[in-house]
């Protein structure tokens, strides 16, 4: 009889975790880092090569500050491009997923012309998902992104319908959102907030944050963080002004 319930009770918890793990997902967004593709304006100070290295520590920073801590409160899903990238990403990040197994990790191709779309098709197909409630994109420029920011950011969403965490230069580092919002996809609440968007401006967060307004959506606004974008990015997470370098001891340059 104990023996019994002993059972029940923890495929009981296991169905918790994993309706847990449903509702909510995490986005990021990724690019295969190719020399010349990835950090142009960093590489017009640096090179395309370092610039390149830089930008492949970031992703690896981030994606294992969100993966080695996950309390497996939420799924992972990889937006990637190029689309014919797919094995030599997956090869790429294979070492860190071997590493985290227990966290479901899911590989999608971006689609759309530009940023905004692409974004605007991922929040959609994700969202349209049976059982997703809260999503948050984020992408791999901020060092600072880990699990903690990214749990309290789900916590805020059980109350707000927007999350966002501006950036110093103006754009956003993350984008969160409820299911309540864009539950009906027909009234274009989803693709408003991605449309007339001057990116790789400093006008993303305020026209960001205008969208917001205007379709009287709850948001809350988390710290300012600081992307690499920039050498005086760089110089920003550098103990040594005369010598950039990321601020941790694993991405040295």
């Amino acid at each position: 009889m104990v023996n019994n319930l002993f059972i029940i009770l923890l495929i009981l918890c296991i169905l918790y975790v994993f309706a847990v793990k449903m509702e909510n997902v995490l986005i990021i967004f990724l690019k295969y880092p190719e020399p010349g593709k990835v950090k142009t304006r960093l590489a017009e100070d640096i090179g395309d090569e370092k610039a390149c290295a830089i930008y492949k520590l970031l992703a690896e920073n981030v994606i294992k500050n969100i993966l080695t801590k996950n309390p497996g409160t939420y799924d992972v899903h990889v937006f990637f491009t190029p689309a014919d990238r797919e094995t030599e990403i997956r090869t790429w990040l294979k070492p860190i997923l071997n590493d985290n197994q227990g966290i479901k990790t899911q590989f999608r191709t971006q689609a759309g012309s530009d940023l905004g779309e692409r974004m605007s098709n991922a929040f959609k197909e994700i969202l349209q998902e049976k059982g997703c409630k809260k999503c948050i994109i984020v992408g791999t420029d901020c060092p600072e992104i880990d699990t903690t920011l990214i749990e309290n950011a789900f916590d805020v969403l059980k109350e707000k319908d927007i999350i966002i965490g501006p950036c110093k230069d103006g754009g956003y580092y993350l984008l969160g959102m409820s299911r309540p919002v864009p539950v009906s996809f027909k009234q274009g609440i989803v693709p408003d907030l991605f449309v007339d968007i001057d990116w790789s401006t400093d006008r993303v967060f305020e026209q960001t944050m205008e969208k917001v307004q205007k379709n009287n959506l709850s948001c809350s606004i988390l710290k300012t963080l600081v992307d690499i974008d920039t050498i005086e990015d760089l110089y920003h997470y550098s103990p040594n002004p005369n010598k950039p370098e990321v601020k941790n001891e694993n991405y040295k340059m």
